[in-house]
């Protein structure tokens, strides 16, 4: 234990500590001692075998300044640990030296008393003051009936068949087939967004990599050529030109919406089966929806008006955080980090980060302590089940890793508990610029790929595509 003379404490802005603390002239040998001995015991000097050398042949390699360094460090480290521990002090880390080395090197004397001065993150103290009885605007969302209508026609079009057409211009539903050049400004052909028979479905709902082809060639016969402006979707949108040929149309025979599709194509025996639970789920979604965007609207006004100065160590943990979430999810897609990943690239994607993680910090803070202010406890049982949940993720769990999941675990199930009951303490109202914004019909889908909450928008068959519908490359996003 660090033989700590005094400590003073100051607060400093964003949550940081400043900390003077003079430690004993007893300790300070102490340490210097036990330094020397380590170095003694680890250096290898030529022509001795490890810890062999005689000692003052190792000082006399290692240095006099080097040593000294050394034990100072350790002095330093040792004696704050001891008096964040002894004085309950909540420390966070990001631990900085007040003062140049130098200086402060040439002020330690192993045998004299030491004193030095070094700030470092700490927990905020959190009192939420404004978090009752608002009225909080938020954008509402509603069940748009139109969705599962577009949902039922979007699934009866990819199950149609495709007839050949001649005797009239393409339109909205068909599937063509193009020729497309397109170049760039200095009139070079740009080969990844070129075909010589490229298949293209003009759906309104489903955006072409280069949005303005759809409705440039709605209207346009077979043989017919026009030359168009179009724009790249990229970071830096890349204004080039389109030629565009139309080679083919082919028109969608539909089926009938009857109960024979809803037999085919579904769980269900008829349509009007399929259209309830179609309905239902789409209805408990938009629920859904609308109570997220409550949700988002109460979690900006809380922390609109209650400021925390945030510590840098809990910013950086959280944006470091999404950031590995990113990378598993990139990884996951089949690419290889290792040869994409530079430790520049990283801190871009961390800096990135932060804003993102400086709310999510500033939120989970004000959640914790209005749980805290209000006896929000969650049960045992329903942080049991939340940890049952994330060890089905996390194997071969150490008894160090089960604390930290539990941890987590009893945080997450209290916020969301504290969220819940936030929602019912507080009025919410349209935002005066919005009316209710209903549920995008478009949007309503789960993308069929990934089948991510598939049997929201898909139950069982309906899921399945026909063939039919002919691939685009460049590819539809």
């Amino acid at each position: 234990m660090t033989d700590i003379i005094s400590m003073t404490t100051e607060p400093r802005s964003n949550s940081q500590l400043l900390a003077t603390i003079e430690v004993s002239g007893a300790h300070s040998q102490q340490v210097y001692n036990q330094v020397v001995n380590d170095l003694l015991r680890h250096t290898q000097v030529p022509g001795f075998r490890k810890g062999k050398a005689p000692r003052q042949l190792v000082l006399q390699q290692l240095g006099k300044e080097r040593l000294r360094y050394l034990a100072m460090e350790k002095l330093i480290e040792d004696a704050v640990k001891t008096a964040v521990e002894k004085n309950n002090i909540p420390y966070l880390g990001n631990l900085e030296l007040e003062g140049g080395i130098t200086e402060l090197l040439d002020q330690f004397h192993p045998g004299e008393n030491f004193s030095f001065s070094v700030t470092f993150d700490v927990e905020p103290e959190v009192t939420v003051t404004a978090y009752k009885g608002l009225t909080i605007e938020y954008s509402p969302v509603t069940y748009n009936p139109a969705t599962v209508e577009k949902l039922l026609q979007r699934h009866q079009r990819e199950h149609a068949t495709l007839i050949p057409v001649e005797d009239r211009p393409a339109q909205w539903g068909d599937d063509v087939t193009l020729k497309l050049v397109t170049k760039d400004e200095n009139g070079e052909v740009v080969k990844e967004l070129s075909a010589d028979e490229l298949p293209l479905s003009l759906d309104e709902d489903q955006p072409f990599l280069l949005k303005e082809i759809p409705a440039a060639v709605v209207g346009m016969s077979i043989g017919e050529a026009k030359t168009v402006s179009v724009t790249q979707a990229a970071e830096v949108p890349k204004q080039l030109t389109a030629e565009i040929e139309l080679l083919g149309i082919k028109g969608p025979e539909l089926p009938p919406l009857d109960d024979a599709f809803a037999a085919e194509h579904s769980e269900f025996s008829t349509m009007a089966e399929l259209r309830a639970y179609l309905e239902q789920n789409h209805q408990e979604r938009a629920k859904n929806q609308d109570k997220q965007a409550k949700e988002a609207a109460l979690i900006d006004t809380l922390i609109a008006q209650n400021p925390v100065e945030l510590p840098k160590t809990l910013i950086h943990k959280e944006a470091a955080v999404k950031v590995r979430t990113t990378l598993m999810q990139i990884q996951s897609q089949g690419v290889d980090l290792n040869k994409i990943m530079t430790e520049e690239l990283y801190e871009k994607m961390r800096q990135e980060a932060e804003p993102a993680a400086a709310k999510e910090v500033h939120s989970r803070l004000l959640l914790k302590a209005i749980a805290r202010q209000e006896g929000i406890e969650p049960s045992p049982e329903a942080v049991e089940e939340r940890l049952n949940r994330y060890k089905e993720v996390v194997r071969n769990q150490t008894a160090k890793d089960l604390e930290r999941l539990r941890e987590l675990a009893h945080d997450e199930v209290q916020q969301e508990q504290a969220l819940n009951w936030l929602l019912e303490q507080n009025t919410f109202q349209p935002a005066q610029s919005d009316t209710a914004t209903e549920q995008s019909p478009a949007s309503a889908e789960a993308p069929e790929d990934t089948q991510t909450e598939a049997v929201a928008a898909n139950p069982s068959k309906l899921q399945k595509r026909s063939g039919k519908k002919a691939s685009s490359a460049p590819s539809q996003e």
